[in-house]
């Protein structure tokens, strides 16, 4: 069972730090949210990048695994955290995605750390769903109504 592993304060001064770090890479809409959880052996953190049009989210997850890489969960929260901080840095410069959606494991400080991630377009995703949702119920009339047709002692 996971569990949080960053407290809402810690979360909060972690993302005041990185506003104060990225304010000439951040665009004026956009903010980074932290969180961590840890699940077992396995310690994750994640950095989401939004904006407020929600047009925006790129959230990547790093994990590593306390008992491989010899760490403490604070040890970890902390490489995780200066992971992330630099491949966001370069991000915010390029806006080039430092990772996809697969898990991949990367050396990092002589650890093995594993990141995926994925921006997402949450108003498209939004608009794409309530298209899908539209054309669904409109199959759905449709065979409904094919069945009506039907005589009951149909094969």
């Amino acid at each position: 069972m996971a569990h949080s592993v960053i407290s809402e304060f810690e979360a909060r001064r972690v993302e005041r730090f990185l506003r104060d770090l990225y304010a000439g890479k951040l665009r004026r809409d956009e903010s980074v949210a932290v969180s961590g959880t840890l699940d077992g052996q396995w310690l994750a953190v994640r950095f989401e990048l939004r904006n407020a049009a929600a047009t925006l989210d790129y959230g990547v997850d790093a994990r590593v695994d306390l008992k491989v890489n010899r760490l403490r969960e604070r040890a970890a929260v902390d490489l995780l955290y200066d992971l992330l901080g630099a491949q966001f840095d370069e991000f915010l410069v390029s806006r080039d995605p430092f990772t996809g959606s697969n898990w991949e494991m990367v050396e990092f400080a002589g650890k093995q750390v594993w990141l995926r991630g994925q921006i997402v377009n949450a108003d498209a995703e939004v608009r794409g769903t309530a298209l899908l949702d539209a054309d669904a119920v409109v199959r759905s009339r449709a065979l409904a109504a094919a069945a009506a047709d039907e005589p009951d002692d149909a094969p």
